[in-house]
């Protein structure tokens, strides 16, 4: 039986989240014997590893009007059967190449983010557009219950074409897994990792940081981004410029993951978590704000400390609590495997199988489960 061809598209394999999530998905497709082409609005190259040789990469090295047009000439030259979208104004660049390609190729959009509005007036659009999007695309996939119930209740989106998938998350099978005494044994690095944005909330992270009573703990942040001066600036403010590490964004960040202690998420909008889901991977504990991403993931609680949005005494005084009790790390280590891809990726196919059944009942059969409950989270 031949697979279907299917499209992945986002503006471009920059150090997000979302990107990388989209690479590795096209990857795992490609990988499974799908037809499979990765397209993107410019070059960039910190995710550019995560597609492997087995996917079509199409580069348009354009702008937004350009890049909708490039689009649509390539869904009517490949007919693809399925294209995926990820990020802000991608959903709607999609959505319009489609309408101007009528090659017969089923859209399906993503969202990742609560606050993606705020990142350009393209993004702007495609939430405000969602009362319109959601109907036109055939899925709008949300990555938590919570943005799923704000896309909604917030943006209006059709509730009978929204649909959760919690990510998948990508982490080496061979990750090792310490004992729970061989964590203990470790230097107290604390590790945190993101976009150096707003909604990380790296501010409070530090200002928690300096209230801890570990002298000799260190905090490494990884990523880069538009407030890597602010946070310097923080560091330098509380006298920490010998303790506190910004090494920039890691394309593989295992080895850091390795010889950390303790893994925080300080965000203030976090509408999943790869990276909570990565440091469980590698046994390790998490402390996280109350964002509908971390509560998922963590199931309220069950696998980490949650604590309250920006208050760095609660979050000082939640690390010390995770650096001095011991966690199981194979415990840790099997909450992650539920978000594997050899978990979350057949989730994806089964959208597939559904929505092509829709398209053709006759051609296609097959159940599908998409963690539809429409419970809200904050």
């Amino acid at each position: 039986m031949s697979r279907s061809k299917v499209l992945f598209y986002t503006h471009g394999l920059v150090d997000g989240g979302a990107e990388r999530l989209w690479a590795c998905l096209a990857s795992a497709f490609a990988d499974r014997g799908y037809p499979t082409i990765f397209a993107q609005d410019f070059e960039a190259d910190e995710n550019r590893a995560n597609v492997n040789e087995r996917v079509r990469l199409v580069t348009f090295a354009s702008g937004h009007l350009s890049s909708v047009w490039f689009l649509a000439m390539l869904l009517r030259a490949e007919k693809p059967d399925v294209a995926l979208s990820a990020v802000g104004g991608s959903n709607l660049k999609l959505l319009l190449a489609c309408a101007i390609a009528r090659s017969g190729t089923i859209p399906i959009v993503s969202y990742h983010g609560a606050r993606e509005y705020t990142t350009g007036w393209l993004s702007y659009i495609s939430y405000l557009g969602l009362p319109v999007m959601s109907r036109v695309a055939r899925r709008t996939i949300a990555v938590s219950e919570g943005l799923r119930w704000k896309l909604i209740n917030l943006w209006h989106a059709a509730p009978a074409k929204v649909i959760t998938i919690l990510n998948p998350v990508f982490f080496p099978d061979s990750a090792p897994v310490p004992t729970a005494a061989e964590l203990q044994q470790r230097d107290d690095v604390i590790l945190s990792v993101g976009r150096l944005v707003n909604e990380k909330d790296f501010v409070t992270l530090i200002r928690a940081f300096a209230a801890l009573k570990r002298p000799n703990a260190k905090l490494v942040i990884l990523g880069k981004g538009e407030q890597h001066e602010r946070l310097e600036a923080e560091v330098a403010r509380h006298g920490l410029q010998a303790r506190v590490e910004f090494p920039g964004y890691s394309k593989e960040p295992w080895d850091t993951y390795r010889r950390a202690r303790l893994f925080v998420s300080s965000s203030i909008s976090e509408p999943f978590g790869n990276v909570i889901v990565e440091a469980m991977a590698h046994g390790l504990p998490v402390v996280a704000t109350a964002c509908a991403g971390p509560k998922e993931i963590l199931r309220d609680g069950e696998f980490g400390e949650i604590v309250p949005m920006q208050d760095p005494a609660a979050l000082a005084a939640a690390m010390q609590r995770a650096l001095e009790v011991p966690v199981d790390p194979m415990r840790q280590r099997r909450r992650a495997d539920d978000f594997s891809f050899a978990v979350r990726v057949p989730v994806y196919e089964a959208l597939i199988r559904e929505v092509l059944a829709e398209a053709s009942p006759a051609a296609v059969t097959g159940p599908v489960n998409t963690d539809r409950s429409r419970r809200p989270a904050s």
